[in-house]
């Protein structure tokens, strides 16, 4: 039951549409106690904190590009 669980989470977050990318200054990862003392953009541009999505699972990718 749990892979099955896994995988039709991450077809959900993957099929979402919403792409987060960190937008936390360099010095707050080092203090940072836990994730969700961070914040992301959507690909709206809207600032969101992950502090929203606790107690749910996350899958956050880093794409660079250039």
């Amino acid at each position: 039951m749990r892979p099955l669980f896994a995988i039709l989470t991450f077809g959900a977050v993957a099929s979402s549409g919403v792409l987060l990318t960190m937008s936390a200054p360099t010095e707050d990862w080092q203090t940072a106690t836990s994730i969700y003392n961070f914040s992301a953009t959507d690909i709206d541009g809207n600032v969101v904190s992950l502090e929203k999505y606790r107690g749910n699972v996350v899958i956050i990718t880093n794409v660079a590009s250039k």
